[in-house]
């Protein structure tokens, strides 16, 4: 399966006629619900289905199971691509997923039980819609922008009156934190698919002896909070901060375009999950900048076996327990330290790395569907 190229992208940044078609959606009228006894249509209002992207992966796999569970689930656009489209997309990004795709023409003739936004520009399209409003919030959106119109557009979504679903606790608390609350907004478990990345043991007794470290990177070019631009910074510094102690770093970048010219190491692209997985069993570390809400990539690098490096600066510490992963400054000095402790300490990095395995048995996709069928059920009784 390959992806479909689209013009289409998941945080626009151009001017106001990027809206001319759905600029009857954003007012100021606040969020009337309509409860039920019992809901049997879910839809997310999505960018269509772009290859790659995470969070859409994340809602493929909620509706698959949503869908499983008896409910009539669609991925309704709100941005022009056609349903073939979505569909190979959909495909790509979730082998397997289940739920009907909507193109765009839809959007005023689709009915559903309940509707969730899935960016903040979906919140001002499905608000005033019959049924019951929900924002499933995988990251906070207003740190998508410079401080401007788009930061605020971002920022007053969580205050419209949607029934917010943080995926993780850290969306849940700079929401509290930064915004005038006045809806319920709930957690859900921040899963992993363990299947699709089998554990493969590394062999770390022989670390101690390595004069080459394979690094995989993850890191996107498109996204300021995957930290592209001081990731490489970082790690050309360290790289020569340890070549003075005979230590060479390998840089295996990935999750950018091909076409990208990094100032250090190799550009592998966007990877498959064959190709990802062949990565992980091959580097010696894993480093996946997350500077808002986490990432999947982390969390596959330790389903492999892989060892993680997470940065104190980033959100690492809201979603993996101490000593399941190596936590240093972002900056070449300490990370240069890590390494050099890390290699030297087999023992220690075998007791981390199976820290981190066992704690990803806790936060499955069982877990999260149960999390937010609860949030349904409550809804429900409320209406008792």
């Amino acid at each position: 399966m390959k992806p479909v190229k689209t013009a289409t992208v998941d945080v626009p940044q151009g001017d106001i006629h990027d809206y001319d078609s759905i600029l009857k959606y954003f007012n100021d009228e606040p969020v009337k619900q309509s409860k039920k006894d019992h809901y049997h249509s879910i839809t997310f209002v999505t960018t269509g289905i772009i290859a790659y992207d995470g969070g859409q992966t994340t809602m493929l796999h909620l509706g698959t199971l949503l869908s499983k569970q008896g409910y009539h689930v669609y991925y309704l656009s709100y941005v022009p691509q056609t349903v073939d489209e979505m569909e190979q997309n959909a495909e790509f990004n979730y082998e397997g997923y289940e739920g009907t795709c909507v193109d765009m023409s839809q959007l005023d003739k689709h009915n559903s039980d309940i509707w969730l936004a899935t960016l903040w520009e979906s919140a001002y399209v499905i608000k005033n819609k019959p049924g019951y409003k929900m924002y499933f919030v995988q990251d906070y959106e207003p740190y998508f922008y410079p401080f401007g119109d788009r930061y605020q557009l971002a920022k007053k979504t969580y205050e419209l009156g949607l029934h917010m679903v943080s995926l993780g606790p850290w969306c849940a608390k700079m929401i509290k934190e930064n915004c005038k609350v006045n809806s319920p907004i709930d957690e859900i478990n921040f899963p992993v698919n363990l299947e699709q990345y089998p554990y493969q043991a590394h062999d770390l007794s022989k670390y101690p002896d390595k004069k080459v470290i394979d690094v995989a990177v993850y890191t996107k070019w498109s996204s300021p909070r995957r930290a592209p631009i001081n990731i490489q910074m970082t790690l050309n510094n360290c790289q020569n901060i340890l070549a003075k102690q005979g230590l060479k770093l390998n840089l295996h970048y990935f999750g950018t375009d091909k076409k990208a010219q990094f100032i250090n190491g190799e550009n592998l692209g966007k990877l498959t999950k064959p190709e990802m997985i062949s990565l992980y069993n091959r580097c010696d570390f894993g480093i996946a900048p997350s500077m808002t809400n986490f990432s999947l990539v982390p969390f596959e690098m330790m389903s492999c076996g892989l060892p993680l490096i997470d940065f104190k600066e980033g959100t690492g510490s809201y979603f993996l327990p101490e000593g399941a992963y190596l936590k240093t400054g972002f900056n070449e000095k300490d990370l240069a330290k890590t390494f050099l402790q890390a290699k030297q300490n087999p023992l220690e990095l075998e007791h981390m790395v199976q820290k981190g395995v066992d704690h990803l048995q806790s936060i499955t996709w069982k877990q999260t569907l149960t999390d937010f069928e609860a949030i349904i059920e409550k809804i429900s009784a409320a209406v008792a």
